[in-house]
């Protein structure tokens, strides 16, 4: 049975991914009290899902940032009605078993896209001019003008985007800037769509196998499962690099290992990993031309000032019986 308790507002947070919390006391005054639960950013056992059930319980809504939500760790919160994900991507929710139990999900698209297409351009200049390696040499090794340190400019390069919504047309319009020429592929959009962002439509063919750079803003469905595997690499120039800071699981792993081995990837950069927190043996790890950031691209002051009050001004919607902004399920059925 619903709890009779004053329904409050789980704030999932830990001290490695943090909410900013005066954006949500302000969406939330005098709606509801807000309150930190520790959930991990990693599958709960069965124990663990009961012993973080009993701190959840009188939940009525959730913003969450680290966790995973399952349908066992659902069927324990019988009060929960709404939850609000820290970003746009809602793959750590079974929005299935979600809108099976009456609860609705909403998300915050495009209030990281800022933060996102900046570090996407700065992980292609890293990779362009070896930042990252030049610096950790002269740092450790006290190495000076080094030729191994010489790069390579944007300028005149060909950037394809696999997915071209509000952080890939970002994107884009960065890259134009650097004198990069664009293309992309999105089958969501009509061509006119995709050229009026200034990129060149393309297959998703021809995109691999003529642009010298591919950087990936797709979400993580099943039909994009691994969309970066062995086969989609052979199509790829020699040579080209790889940016990711969409979702870890769009690329397979062990497939662009073993092409930084070969040669056949240039280098690639990778702001997301595939079961995060990711297998720590994984070959992607000793990969040589690799580029490896921590999930970061959203990690911003005004990012995350943003993302928070945008998930909070839902779930404040939501509890005024007012239609929150950015639903991404239609429960059945209302709890409550």
């Amino acid at each position: 049975m619903p709890s009779k308790r004053r329904p409050w507002v789980a704030i999932t947070a830990t001290e490695d991914l943090p909410v900013a919390m005066k954006p949500v006391r302000e969406a939330l005054r005098d709606i509801a009290p807000a309150k930190t639960v520790p959930l991990p950013y990693s599958p709960l056992s069965a124990a663990e899902e009961t012993k973080f059930a009993k701190m959840l319980q009188g939940a009525a809504g959730m913003l969450l940032r680290p966790g995973y939500i399952t349908a066992s760790l659902l069927d324990q919160l019988p009060d929960l009605k709404i939850i609000a994900v820290h970003g746009a991507g809602v793959d750590q929710v079974d929005v299935d078993a979600c809108t099976e139990r009456g609860v609705l999900v909403t998300n915050a698209p495009g209030a990281n896209a800022d933060a996102v297409a900046e570090l996407t351009i700065c992980l292609m200049i890293d990779l362009a001019r070896r930042v990252s390696a030049g610096a950790w040499r002269v740092h450790n090794e006290r190495v000076w003008g080094d030729a191994r340190h010489t790069g390579s400019e944007l300028r005149g390069k060909t950037l394809g985007l696999v997915g071209i919504g509000q952080i890939g047309g970002r994107v884009a319009r960065l890259a134009k800037a650097f004198g990069m020429k664009v293309c992309a592929h999105d089958p969501g959009l009509a061509s006119k769509d995709i050229r009026a962002t200034g990129a060149k439509p393309m297959t998703l063919d021809a995109l691999l196998a003529g642009c010298d750079y591919i950087s990936l803003h797709a979400p993580h469905i099943p039909a994009t499962h691994h969309l970066i595997n062995r086969k989609a690499i052979n199509r790829m120039k020699k040579g080209a690099l790889l940016i990711n800071a969409a979702r870890g699981a769009l690329v397979d792993e062990i497939a662009v290992a073993q092409a930084l081995k070969s040669g056949r990837l240039g280098g690639a950069a990778l702001d997301v990993l595939e079961g995060e927190p990711p297998n720590p043996k994984s070959p992607i790890f000793d990969a040589p031309n690799i580029l490896l950031t921590p999930h970061m691209a959203g990690s911003t002051n005004e990012c995350l000032d943003t993302i928070a009050g945008t998930a909070a001004e839902d779930i404040a919607r939501f509890l005024q019986n007012k239609r929150p902004k950015y639903r991404v399920n239609k429960p059945r059925r209302r709890k409550g």
